[in-house]
């Protein structure tokens, strides 16, 4: 039988704080030995690194580290962010139940990251399988890494996760697998066959009126939007709105842009949600922070606290259905890091309604800058959003 346990500190010293949390997720747990580790703490340096490494596997008997800095951290016990904190994910299991992998320089090429994951992948036990991984949010090229990952695998390998992310404004983040640390890279680990995945998507922003066509672009510069010029819709939907203050507008107000060519509906999370990056009156143009395609269709998205919690009650309803009466071993939650406070102006929402869908479930994750999670099987980069994953121990 398969078992987890989290753990989470606040201790000021990270070395202290890691220890602290791998010590109660092994207690949690009810085990002594750890076949894995997933480690997330939102205040981290490279120096301390080695020897924290060493100081873990000694406790928790396995080399098998995982993790990630992060904005902020969550279990299912707490939401920590804007201060340090440290979560702690334990698992027990064989050893072909887990392979961890690292993927560096990133930044030079995430294509020929992708590529290498899916030779680790091929070369591997595993196989092609559920990965979760962790890559540095400022050299990510999402594309192009899934593009390299199905160039040699298909779309067998699903991943899951979250982009590393900080808190200290300097736009370097933190990956580390075993000993090695370093910005720039994806760590991750692969889930064997042994295990399967439920994994749920709830969006912050929600869809605003009918669906609408995109019939004159470039790029990422929307000229037409069902024949009028975009800035002219995005004008009559602001005014419709009654914003308080016009700074709200680009924070509270995003594009929804389809998963599939010829996708007309925009319900739950089958929809990417990308900033508006840029108006111009003159010009009658809206930018996104993606390229659009010319006759996709499209629509406005709202960031509402109040909408975000109905959409995940929903999100949490389908998990339980689908669960069918199976508990699951762990769960991992990848949430954006304008969620939290941010969104709610409260600590812990997202995580209390988690509990209450599934309360004996040890989780940990954290506040990201960027979620990885498939739609219809397809792996794709999504913002404003939480991905929960729900791992069971196939019978």
């Amino acid at each position: 039988m398969m078992r987890a346990g989290s753990g989470v500190s606040e201790l000021k010293s990270f070395e202290e704080a890691a220890v602290e949390g791998a010590a109660k997720a092994l207690e949690k747990g009810g085990f002594s030995k750890a076949g894995a580790l997933l480690i997330f703490a939102s205040s981290i340096e490279m120096n301390p690194w080695p020897r924290v490494f060493k100081k873990l596997r000694a406790l928790t008997g396995t080399a098998r580290i995982v993790g990630s800095s992060a904005y902020g951290i969550l279990t299912e016990q707490a939401e920590i962010e804007q201060r340090p904190g440290v979560a702690v994910l334990a698992l027990e299991g064989a050893k072909d139940s887990f392979s961890p992998f690292r993927l560096s320089n990133l930044q030079e090429s995430s294509y020929l990251a992708g590529v290498s994951l899916a030779s680790m992948m091929n070369e591997s036990e595993i196989g092609p399988s559920t990965s979760v991984i962790f890559p540095d949010a400022f050299s990510f090229q999402h594309g192009a890494f899934f593009d390299g990952l199905e160039s040699e695998v298909g779309v067998s390998a699903s991943l899951i996760g979250g982009c590393s992310s900080e808190q200290d404004g300097e736009q370097k983040t933190l990956q580390w697998v075993g000993e090695q640390i370093s910005p720039d890279s994806v760590a991750g680990i692969a889930f064997g066959k042994n295990w399967e995945f439920e994994v749920g998507i709830t969006q912050s922003c929600q869809p605003l009126g009918e669906p609408l066509r995109i019939t004159r672009s470039q790029g990422n510069v929307i000229y037409e939007i069902d024949g009028r010029p975009a800035y002219d819709i995005f004008l009559e939907l602001i005014t419709q709105l009654h914003f308080d203050d016009s700074r709200e507008v680009f924070h509270r107000l995003f594009l929804g842009l389809p998963i599939t060519s010829f996708q007309t509906e925009f319900s739950r999370a089958r929809y990417l949600v990308r900033n508006i990056t840029g108006v111009n009156a003159k010009k009658g143009v809206v930018a996104c922070a993606s390229h659009v395609e010319q006759g996709d269709y499209m629509t406005f998205a709202l960031r509402d606290p109040m909408r975000a919690k109905q959409d995940l009650v929903v999100m949490l309803e389908d998990m339980k259905n689908r669960a069918d009466g199976r508990r699951p071993v762990f769960g991992l939650y990848f949430n954006c890091c304008a969620r939290g406070l941010a969104l709610y102006n409260t600590s812990g929402e997202d995580t209390a309604l988690i509990r209450e869908y599934f309360p004996q479930l040890p989780l940990a994750g954290f506040f990201t800058f960027g979620e990885i999670a498939p739609v219809e099987s397809v792996n794709h980069l999504h913002h404003y959003s939480g991905v929960l994953a729900l791992a069971f121990e196939k019978s």
